[in-house]
């Protein structure tokens, strides 16, 4: 592509979203100070695959509780600035989280890498393999099962322990190589793949951070670090993050 043709198309903006985008909605998280899992140790045990099903009755009350919780949500500032971003932005957003808000709140492109919770699917691999999810947003007061084969069904996102899909996981690092501005926001830099994604950067592209805290660990620092809610400071992260990609365009 010819510099003209760069300075002509909008900079591409690839981003990954965690619990720090939806926490001002309302909706719970389960790490840190009152996570889910600090509150109810017992949690774990139901969102890890391979001890979920042996407690399929609790596992579902807790589902049914994200699932009602989200469908109470509503999209707060953060997620309506990612959508105002698309103005002068080409956004491809990564996320983490299961409630379906960015769709909700108007965003174009959107990979869900741990799934949604108004999707579910059945147990059984192979029949899932063959047949996929299917749209949900019932509250299930008995175990639901699979239309197909009558296995116990479960909600279609991604439990600890499980390999996220590789067509999702190769979307978001498509999106991260191509990228000319790379942000985290609400996100802790815990949990991988997905905060890998920030070495999947081309050189020279602009990496940031919002969240409320600095990422620990040996990741490669950040050129931008914006510390606190994300409903309150992303909307002016991004556009410091546009003039800046936009200044060092024309200063080539």
């Amino acid at each position: 592509m010819t510099d003209v043709a760069a300075a002509d198309r909008k900079p591409r903006l690839a981003v990954l979203t965690g619990a720090g985008v939806s926490a001002p909605s309302g909706l719970p998280v389960y790490r840190g100070g009152n996570g889910m899992w600090d509150r109810d140790p017992d949690i774990a045990k139901l969102t890890t695959a391979s001890r979920w099903h042996g407690r399929a009755r609790q596992a579902w009350d807790h589902w049914n509780e994200l699932r009602h919780a989200a469908a109470l949500a509503r999209p707060n500032p953060a997620h309506a600035a990612l959508v105002a971003a698309e103005s002068y932005f080409d956004v491809r957003i990564a996320t983490q989280n299961i409630d379906g808000l960015h769709g909700r709140a108007g965003s174009a492109d959107v990979t869900e890498l741990h799934g949604n919770v108004f999707r579910t699917r059945c147990s059984g691999r192979a029949c899932h393999a063959r047949h996929g999810a299917w749209d949900d947003a019932s509250l299930h007061e008995s175990l639901p099962t699979c239309p197909r084969c009558g296995r116990i069904a479960r909600p279609d996102v991604i439990l600890f322990g499980e390999r996220l899909p590789a067509a999702r996981m190769r979307a978001s690092t498509d999106a991260a190589r191509r990228a000319d501005v790379w942000i985290a926001v609400g996100t802790s830099g815990a949990v991988f793949p997905a905060a890998g994604l920030v070495d999947r950067c081309r050189p020279g592209a602009l990496r940031a951070l919002v969240n409320a805290q600095p990422w620990n660990g040996d990741t490669p620092p950040f050129d931008h670090e914006v510390l606190g809610d994300a409903a309150t400071v992303l909307a002016g992260a991004l556009h410091d993050l546009y003039a800046a990609v936009r200044r060092r365009n024309e200063s080539r």
